[in-house]
């Protein structure tokens, strides 16, 4: 079974991902919708969680988040989760926490304690600091402003077409969410000359839509100095959905279908650029959409593009579902049932692990291994049982198992 391996800049980093973890899965809000109540988007204030980051949870000793930071442990302000997040995120935190406690307890070094609230103010800082863009490059922007046709009509420091509106002045700040709004607040206008000028709507993948936005900020950057400051919301995004967008499009089925489903079951754009590209390479088809109802698309303003980008790329990180039947194998397969008994009832060598009136789901998972986990691998290593490596589509399938009645 692949593993994350044991490199040490994993086991540098994890202190930052356990940190990420609780919160992540401590810090979910309910659907608003009827039905089945899910987890639908996180929650939390980036400023206080970058406060708490740099502050008083001391995290930046060691990390540092877009070079503003320690440089003991990796900046963990590019570390994006693979598919199902929550799980990847566990099974990391589980994977490699053996190699983080023996160094923590090497460098007499304590464990962070969070409360719920302080976790959801550093998720929310580490994940959307995690989305934004790298710097892009303003020489290749330049070759994908004249290969894609922009300098027909718009100019950069008056280079280029004059019959379209200079672009340096709307990205000088290097922001592409300043650049996302005014595109797709004039989308209405520009859809029907520009196809009829370049003959086809031109397309643009991410990185090309970042290094045409460094390229028309002259390589200046959104990003603050110090990386500790991230606006946008995704509990205000969540709003900016239910006024503007959910009339033609669904989450988890709830919503308009004139367009595609955006739900975290599908790739959706998780920075700017991408989020930039994907509105404008689809910025035809909405608008024909539009126009057949008779209606026209909605205007973004100030703070909406980045705030309804943040919670379409929020929902990725769901609450992992699974199989009991696949989870009973799981469970055989990674060596917890040697402790803990084929139907995780409790052994001498481990307590039972069935759900009692409370249901588990990943969160209790996690706050059980950041309670017990070195007690627990201090019993393994005392027995001689291997640590269990877990993948990510293991959670689900574990807590499905856990939580179905014994046989």
């Amino acid at each position: 079974m692949p593993t994350l391996g044991n490199r040490k800049p994993f086991r540098l980093w994890i202190v930052g991902a356990l940190i990420a973890t609780g919160a992540l899965l401590s810090v979910l809000v309910r659907e608003r919708w009827p039905g089945p109540r899910r987890a639908i988007y996180l929650v939390g204030v980036p400023e206080k969680g970058a406060a708490l980051f740099f502050g008083d949870k001391q995290c930046s000793i060691c990390h540092s988040i877009n070079g503003s930071g320690g440089r003991v442990a990796p900046d963990l302000s590019g570390k994006r989760p693979a598919t199902p997040a929550m799980g990847w995120l566990t099974a990391v935190v589980w994977n490699h926490a053996p190699g983080m406690w023996r160094q923590m307890r090497h460098g007499n070094v304590s464990y962070p304690q969070l409360s719920s609230e302080e976790m959801a103010h550093i998720l929310a800082f580490l994940y959307q600091a995690a989305n934004v863009d790298r710097a892009g490059d303003p020489g290749a922007g330049e070759r994908v402003f004249q290969e894609k046709g922009c300098a027909r009509c718009h100019s950069v420091r008056s280079s280029g077409g004059k019959t379209a509106p200079e672009l340096s002045g709307i990205a000088a700040a290097g922001s592409a969410s300043a650049w996302t709004r005014a595109m797709w607040n004039h989308a209405q206008s520009m859809v029907d000359p520009v196809t009829k000028a370049l003959g086809q709507w031109p397309q643009f993948t991410g990185s090309e839509m970042n290094n045409l936005i460094a390229y028309a900020s002259a390589g200046s950057t959104a990003t603050t100095p110090h990386g500790r400051q991230v606006r946008s919301s995704p509990e205000r995004g969540w709003q900016v959905f239910q006024r503007k967008c959910i009339e033609c499009h669904s989450v988890r089925g709830q919503g308009g279908n004139a367009g595609p489903e955006l739900g975290p079951e599908h790739d959706l754009p998780v920075s700017g650029a991408e989020f930039a590209s994907v509105l404008w390479n689809h910025a035809p088809a909405m608008l024909r959409k539009v126009r057949e109802k008779g209606g026209s698309l909605p205007l973004l303003e100030d703070d909406e593009v980045g705030d309804l980008q943040t919670f379409l790329a929020s929902l990725r990180y769901f609450e992992p579902t699974g199989s009991a039947f696949v989870g009973e194998r799981v469970f055989t397969e990674r060596g917890c049932a040697h402790c803990h008994g084929t139907e995780a009832e409790g052994t001498k060598m481990g307590p039972r692990l069935r759900a009692g009136p409370e249901a588990f789901t990943t969160v209790s998972f996690a706050a059980a291994l950041w309670k017990h986990g070195p007690r627990m691998m201090d019993r393994a290593e005392q027995s001689g049982v291997p640590w269990p490596v877990l993948e990510a589509t293991d959670i689900g399938d574990l807590v499905s198992f856990l939580n179905h009645p014994t046989h």
